[in-house]
């Protein structure tokens, strides 16, 4: 009986609590790490892509991140998070984020029919985002939400709440921009080339003219010779 299972089971309850990391910490090296890729992601694909589009289909994108704040709404449900938390704090971040989603879904409305205060709208967005999130993430840890279970609550902070930071960045560097647009290649926005042979360029209305030695120029059909420089 000294070897029973009523004796090696204090032991095995030891080993279990010397494996199990800190709430908190298991939170920042999770938040962290999904901060981190989403930067880089940023950084090496994004970026690239929108800085040669039109600053109002730059933010289409972006905002889409913040229309599916909608999820940050199930911390609403009930027993979604654990009875401990206060329900304070659930309507705060519950709320806040239902508001977001639709204020992004506005601004991408607005800005996909061009309207005059689309931007406008979309620095509301960025505004009262990120105060929803930074006021959420601080009530957090003042109330030491990360001790109590919050089922999938817990992915949505570690794995969403980084990207919408990352986004938030992003969407401030659209709205900072210069809103004049970069116009595509063949819109009208660049002259035509003059005639080329062998990599040379004319001058317009010139046509090389290889009959006499060498290569001559001459006027083409309906040119007039003022101001050619054939």
């Amino acid at each position: 009986m000294a070897g029973g299972r009523g004796e090696r089971s204090p032991v095995s309850a030891t080993r279990r609590r010397e494996v199990t990391v800190k709430p908190i910490v298991l939170f920042s090296i999770q938040f962290s790490l999904s901060l981190v890729a989403y930067g880089l992601i940023a950084a090496w694909y994004v970026v690239p892509r929108l800085s040669e589009r039109p600053r109002e289909a730059a933010l289409q994108p972006l905002l889409w991140v913040h229309a599916f704040r909608v999820v940050g709404g199930a911390v609403l449900a009930p027993g979604a998070v654990a009875a401990a938390v206060l329900i304070a704090f659930q309507r705060m971040v519950g709320y806040g984020d239902l508001i977001s989603a639709a204020l992004a879904l506005i601004a991408l409305a607005a800005l996909r029919a061009r309207l005059a205060g689309a931007i406008a709208v979309t620095w509301t967005v960025l505004v009262v985002g990120m105060a929803d999130t930074i006021n959420a993430i601080i009530q957090s840890m003042r109330y030491s939400v990360f001790n109590h279970p919050l089922g999938v609550n817990w992915v949505i902070v570690t794995i969403y709440v980084p990207a919408l930071l990352v986004s938030s960045a992003l969407i401030l560097w659209q709205l900072l921009r210069s809103p004049a647009a970069r116009r595509a290649p063949g819109n009208g926005s660049q002259q035509p080339l003059a005639p080329q042979t062998r990599n040379h360029a004319w001058p317009p209305c010139c046509v090389p003219d290889k009959s006499a030695a060498g290569v001559q120029l001459t006027l083409g059909d309906g040119c007039s010779s003022r101001g050619t420089g054939c």
